[in-house]
């Protein structure tokens, strides 16, 4: 038995044997479609890192903005409150006034 299968394996190796330069031509084909492959992937995933980089930086600085005009918000904020305070503690009565004025001239 053992020796059909051996003779069945030998056979058969015979009938697939391939010349030397187109084995070493597939090959290198092979590898170069690879090697390609994967620079290319190489390179779009350093480009999402440098995209995600700048992304986080730029994200970073807009918060940093949005902070400070929120703080500048509230620090008028307390002025314009402040300043309404000192007009009606000076001349609450002047504004009534006016517009009394207004309304007579119409």
């Amino acid at each position: 038995m053992e020796a059909t299968v051996g003779a069945s394996s030998a056979q058969t190796r015979k009938d697939y044997t391939s010349r030397p330069g187109a084995l070493s031509r597939f090959f290198r084909m092979s590898r170069d479609g690879w090697k390609s492959k994967y620079k290319d992937l190489k390179a779009t995933v350093k480009g999402y890192k440098n995209r995600l980089a700048h992304l986080t930086r730029s994200r970073e600085q807009w918060r940093i903005r949005a902070e400070r005009a929120g703080e500048q918000i509230t620090t008028l904020e307390v002025e314009i409150a402040e300043l309404r305070a000192r007009l009606a503690a000076l001349g609450g009565g002047q504004k009534k006034q006016r517009s009394a004025r207004r309304l007579e001239c119409r």
